[in-house]
């Protein structure tokens, strides 16, 4: 039986984001920026974070958010996901990120900075699922 040189072979798929070359800078939109002044003061600096980057590669942008989110079934945890966003042409409504859901935050920055490359902040407080038991997250908020 012959053998294949597999190195002779590429991957076949799109580069994963992190792999892409983004430069993520922190970057509140109009809605995002009460949230991030709100969750900074109830919970503490460092509780909200939403970066944007431009893919080259697709000339497409992201967005990038790390906060308090509610589960589908009410549980209050930290939430990391990344949604791209519609062309700014369009004028199209964003809708809700996907990723996933963790009882800290810094387990979220750090899944964040795994998958899709954003820098991991300086000198980051650890909240907790319990630090949020007392924060008012709006039902349909996914970070």
């Amino acid at each position: 039986m012959k053998k294949f040189n597999l190195s002779l072979f590429k991957t076949a798929g799109r580069k994963r984001i992190k792999d892409r070359g983004i430069r993520w800078d922190e970057k509140y939109a109009e809605k995002s920026e009460p949230l991030k002044k709100k969750f900074d003061r109830i919970i503490g600096p460092g509780a909200y974070y939403r970066w944007e980057g431009h893919d080259y590669t697709t000339s497409s942008d992201y967005f990038v958010v790390v906060g308090p989110a509610r589960t589908k079934d009410g549980k209050k945890l930290f939430f990391a996901g990344v949604k791209k966003l519609p062309p700014k042409y369009h004028r199209k409504k964003v809708y809700a990120p996907s990723g996933k859901y963790f009882t800290n935050i810094l387990s979220a920055l750090s899944h964040a900075s795994k998958m899709w490359g954003v820098r991991f902040p300086p000198n980051q407080s650890n909240y907790s699922q319990s630090d949020l038991a007392a924060v008012n997250i709006p039902r349909h908020l996914r970070a």
